[in-house]
């Protein structure tokens, strides 16, 4: 078959007039901190009226990103007669919005989720048909399957293989569209071995069914889609995974409504709303983005709308949170349109929030610290979650974007709140105290539990502990572009933001904790203080003198003077004492603090620490704190200090001769620094020049250089060192180590 597309191709193209095309792109990056890397991708386009083909070459050894190539990455055949598509070979297809299928090969984030296989279409007025089958190898990283993990982050270690048949239906009808779709994949999907803790894999099945309509007006458009999705574990796999995980058969729901304004004021003016219900799965907090785990939700082809907006400035991108396809409830409306001749004015405001509350259950029988498990409802919800353990984020942006004469200006305002992450803690303790609901042996059989009768102490104290990490920032971005003429310009970009993160705690006891009551003054006594003058652990009494063996009446009083050498009724030094350290020396009792008065160190009353804060809670709330993520060196010194806020600038100053070429210096700066491991960032020489006229404590300095060598070819240069951190694109995120001192280049080049 492929002997016989091959011939074909070479028939075609041999009799007909064909046209070739293509681009190249070359990116190299060298730094002192060891991010290296160099790529070459070639893309190679010949074609002509019916026939076309796509070839990518890459090289690279290694990618900034991925895994190492060298030689053929991409290829496709694509065949075209009137209302006939035909294409074999390396395919990316969507239907729709994504619910069901979204393929596309983005290396930003090194997610390539596309097949090699067979793609049949027809296509009309009337209907629009698709066809397809082929096989798909993702390679993904992931920090939750042990195997060959990368400690740089850059490498996958995670390959799935699928097998996808599926077809998509789409009606036209003047201004409505309905389709309906259908999606099978068979995975063969690497996950941990529970018993061996090694790499394994098991076969699933996905399977989604979907329906989407369209409708497109003069004044107003809408879009809604459903997807139902259904994993299945064959019974051919071990039954070990069986008990492991069972997969969970949900839904996704996306809908978008656009109303455009013609009455003024508000001539020109158009409000979207977005909103999406993606409940395919349900995934507890401790394993949200777990997909190893949890294979109902390596859906990797579902790639559907974010409904969140992706910056362009730098500072709000790094906010931006990582979608969860699978399991997330969330809405965004915009409202945009012209202010006068002044530009045009933008309102976003999106939130979004995980699908279902979360809590954890425990039995009364044994320790909480043991058997707390997560346990969640199967409701439906329809709006996002503001509790914590939903991860809740909302995001608040205003901005006015517009030319004044030769100035183009953007002026912005965002407002983050985000929770990242979330974990809770329980144990537990007995009361020593029988309760009312537990049970008893009764001895006497007179239904009533008395004193000394045995009985199941259950585990009713409980010590609940709550950690929350979370973000809250206000983010200006500017840019103001001044046209000097003849192809001159002057660009200056700002960005401020005031960060405020950290963790918060709270602990919380539903009883007080239980202690053994010597005394019986309802108040537990804790052990007295002693110098440990010895180190032995225990306090030491005064050593026994002669004074002491008279008073116990060892000593008869006709005898007191061959112990008492000068008679003054005490002991001194050189008289006979019990030298229980074989010292030669008398050793006074080591001191303490004798809250009794009874003469003597007495040990604390027993206490059942649930807490393990070393003295005695009471009931409630007992931590309710935050912890911050920066810090500053006091006073030059290596001692640190907490700060609440850190402000964070970026600045960018560049020249410009369109089309040929540009130049720009970025600096960048952090008030404080993030408490963790600590990152020594490598001075470069252009920092050391600019610290002879300011401080460069803290600071990231970067040189950038655009050239247009033709109207095909462009070159980048970068030289400096970028801070780094995280980037997403379409919902993906990943984080970008630091880039110290060093130099990136990149050259496209379009034939």
């Amino acid at each position: 078959m492929i002997q016989f597309i091959c011939l074909l191709v070479i028939h075609t193209f041999l009799s007909a007039q064909i046209s070739v095309g293509g681009d190249a792109e070359l990116k190299f990056g060298e730094s002192k901190n060891n991010y290296n890397f160099s790529e070459v991708l070639l893309n190679m386009n010949i074609s002509n009226d019916n026939l076309s083909t796509w070839f990518q070459f890459e090289y690279s050894e290694p990618p900034e990103i991925g895994i190492n190539i060298n030689g053929l990455r991409k290829f496709r055949i694509d065949y075209t007669d009137d209302d006939m598509e035909l294409s074999v070979g390396d395919i990316y297809k969507i239907w729709g919005r994504g619910l069901i299928l979204n393929q596309f090969d983005d290396q930003n984030v090194d997610l390539d989720n596309g097949f090699r296989g067979l793609s049949f279409g027809l296509i009309n007025e009337k209907y629009a048909l698709n066809l397809l089958s082929g096989l798909s190898n993702i390679s993904r990283i992931s920090s939750d399957y042990w195997e060959n993990i990368d400690q740089a982050s850059r490498k996958p270690n995670h390959f799935s293989d699928h097998s996808l048949f599926g077809g998509d239906l789409e009606i036209f009808s003047g201004s409505f569209s309905v389709a309906l779709s259908s999606l099978q994949s068979r995975e063969n999907h690497p996950i941990n071995n529970p018993s061996t803790m090694m790499g394994d894999s098991v076969s699933v099945i996905h399977r989604i069914h979907g329906l989407r309509s369209r409708y497109e007006g003069s004044s107003i458009s809408g879009y809604v889609e459903f997807a139902d999705k259904i994993t299945l574990l064959p019974e051919s796999n071990n039954t070990e995974y069986q008990d492991v995980f069972r997969p969970f058969n949900g839904f996704s729901v996306f809908a978008n409504l656009n109303y455009y304004l013609s009455l003024p004021p508000f001539d020109g003016w158009s409000l979207t709303m977005e909103y999406k219900n993606y409940n395919a799965t349900k995934i507890n907090p401790s394993e949200r983005n777990n997909y190893v785990k949890n294979y109902d939700m390596n859906l990797i082809f579902t790639q559907p709308p974010t409904v969140i907006r992706e910056h362009s400035s730098v500072l709000l991108a790094r906010l931006i949170p990582q979608v969860n396809f699978n399991d997330e409830v969330g809405y965004q409306f915009s409202l945009v349109g012209p202010v006068s001749n002044l530009g045009y004015f933008t309102l976003n405001y999106q939130a979004a929030s995980r699908t279902n509350i979360w809590e954890k259950e425990y039995p009364d029988s044994v320790n909480a610290l043991f058997g707390s498990k997560w346990v969640s409802d199967s409701s439906i919800t329809l709006m996002p979650h503001d509790g914590l353990v939903t991860f809740p984020y909302d995001e608040l942006y205003i901005e006015m974007e517009g030319y004044i004469k030769k100035v183009r200006y953007q002026l912005g305002f965002g407002i983050t709140n985000q929770v990242a992450d979330y974990h809770s803690l329980y144990n537990s303790g007995q009361n020593n105290v029988w309760d009312n609901d537990e049970p008893f042996t009764d001895l006497d059989s007179n239904g009533v539990w008395n004193i000394n009768e045995p009985y199941n102490d259950y585990y009713s104290i409980i010590n609940e502990r709550i950690e929350n990490k979370f973000v809250e920032a206000i983010t200006v971005p500017t840019l103001l572009n001044y046209n000097l003429g003849s192809g001159w310009s002057i660009d200056l970009k700002y960005e401020f933001q005031r960060l405020k993160a950290g963790t918060k705690y709270k602990s919380t006891l539903s009883s007080k904790e239980f202690f053994e009551d010597l005394d019986g003054d309802g108040v537990w006594d804790m052990a007295e203080l002693f110098s440990d003058d010895n180190g032995n652990g225990i306090w030491d009494d005064a050593e026994d003198t002669w004074y002491d063996w008279w008073l116990n009446g060892w000593i008869p009083d006709d005898q007191l003077s061959d112990y008492d050498i000068n008679g003054n009724g005490e002991y001194d030094p050189g008289e006979q004492f019990t030298d229980l350290d074989g010292d030669g020396i008398w050793d006074d009792a080591e001191e303490l603090t004798d809250l009794d008065g009874d003469g003597i160190w007495d040990d604390g009353e027993e206490l059942d620490d649930l807490n393990n804060d070393g003295i005695w809670t009471e009931k409630g709330v007992y931590t309710d704190s935050i912890k911050s993520n920066f810090y500053v060196y006091e006073n030059n010194s290596d001692q640190t200090l907490s700060k609440e806020f850190q402000n964070n600038h970026m600045l960018t100053l560049g020249l410009g001769k369109s089309p040929h070429w540009s130049i720009s210096l970025t600096i960048e700066s952090s008030s404080t620094y993030e408490y963790g491991p600590a990152v020594v960032s490598i001075t470069n020489p252009l920092e050391k020049f600019l610290g002879n006229v300011m401080d460069m404590e803290n600071k990231w300095v970067a040189l950038e250089m655009m050239i247009n060598i033709n109207s095909n070819t462009r070159l980048d240069l970068m030289y400096g060192t970028l801070r780094g951190g995280i980037i997403c694109s379409n919902g993906i995120c990943r984080f970008v180590p630091p880039f110290d001192d060093g130099f990136k280049l990149s050259l496209t080049s379009v034939f």
